[in-house]
């Protein structure tokens, strides 16, 4: 059966050959050598071929794997690194900046549900930064190593994931350099990341999907997003004399998809001033906004910033609005909910959906890029 199977592989061209091997996961490309000789190290000379090992790993594996395949370019990269293959990870970016990698995913362990964890992080090697094919670039709790001298940017970058990410002390600018120097950007996300030193403006002409997601707004800025039309906010704690709601709005105004998640208040107190927002509004701002979701706490709604919403944004479809009422709250929404269904609105077609929770649930922004 091998044998055929063997035969039947070899008489397509080589190029069809090759295809069929880099859309076989790895463990399945290495597994092609039992079918023949011809086959037994067919798969190393694969170009583009795509290196995701499963969690558990043991990192003498992806050592044998980079020593063996001879194909040149490597198309992705994936790994779980724990503290047992961490003094491996360096070697490995190494020989990946050196094929031409377009994508890197590289994660630490997680428990569930997931918390933020307080041990230091291993530090990546400094050729992170040389990988300029990259494509894709995820990273998850690790400490980035100060950018060399002459880092020329990630030219074709379209996909940045960071979470949990320390930034190097003393290294004002860093992650904004980054940012500043991946022209082709669409999607940032960024969470936890620790506050930049000397803040950071978010600035990108060619952005379409930001999620940020930040203990505290000190230190972070929104510049010009000309192309932004998705946007998620959430920000543990609000510090209002920092940076008022406003100028976050006025950076996305174009978006199509707006969530936020609210900060824990002990007591009530509005989270915007309305008529500063109002005064803020300025003509086609939110002209795009279709689908709208507000996730809080303690059944706290921002009236003022949703009356503003469905009175001013003409195209909305959908305001959603999530929260979860802690133990020590006796606060009641009827009222507030009812005057929400009242209001004034700008559309039509919009609708206001309400979903009301007794506890406390978990809510993780994060994708799932890997099954661990």
């Amino acid at each position: 059966m091998e044998a055929s199977v063997a035969g039947l592989f070899s008489s397509l061209p080589e190029e069809h050959q090759d295809e069929i091997l880099r859309r076989l996961p790895l463990p399945d490309a290495v597994r092609t050598s039992a079918l023949s000789r011809a086959w037994r190290r067919r798969w190393e000379s694969v170009p583009g071929l795509a290196l995701s090992f499963p969690n558990g790993t043991p990192p003498g594996v992806v050592d044998g794997v980079l020593l063996c395949h001879t194909g040149g370019a490597v198309s992705s990269f994936a790994f779980i690194v724990d503290n047992a293959s961490a003094s491996h990870a360096g070697r490995w970016l190494v020989a990946l900046s050196r094929r031409g990698v377009q994508s890197i995913d590289l994660r630490r362990p997680r428990p569930y549900p997931r918390i933020l964890s307080r041990r230091r992080p291993p530090t990546l090697h400094s050729s992170i930064f040389s990988c300029a094919h990259l494509v894709s670039l995820h990273l998850q709790e690790f400490c980035l190593p100060p950018l060399p001298v002459g880092f020329a940017g990630f030219p074709v970058l379209e996909d940045l994931y960071l979470s949990e990410i320390k930034l190097p002390p003393n290294r004002e600018g860093q992650l904004q350099a980054i940012i500043h120097g991946s022209p082709l950007l669409r999607v940032l996300y960024l969470e936890y990341v620790q506050d930049p030193v000397g803040g950071c403006v978010i600035q990108a002409p060619n952005l379409h999907s930001l999620t940020f997601i930040s203990s505290e707004n000190k230190g972070w800025r929104f510049g010009e997003l000309p192309c932004l039309d998705a946007c998620i906010c959430y920000v543990d704690e609000y510090d209002e004399d920092e940076q008022d709601f406003g100028e976050l709005l006025a950076r996305v105004a174009q978006v199509e998809e707006l969530t936020l998640h609210l900060p824990f208040r002990e007591y009530e107190e509005e989270f915007e001033h309305g008529e500063l927002l109002s005064a803020q509004w300025t003509n086609g701002m939110c002209s795009n906004l279709q689908d709208v979701e507000i996730l809080s706490f303690d059944y706290y709604l921002p009236m003022d910033f949703i009356k503003l919403i469905l009175s001013k944004a003409s195209r909305l479809r959908t305001l959603s609005l999530e929260a979860t009422r802690l133990e020590s709250s006796a606060v009641s929404q009827d009222d507030r909910i009812n005057e929400i269904l009242t209001c004034t609105r700008a559309s039509a077609e919009s609708q206001v959906l309400f979903k009301m929770h007794d506890e406390f649930e978990y809510i993780h922004f994060g994708r799932n890029l890997l099954d661990y």
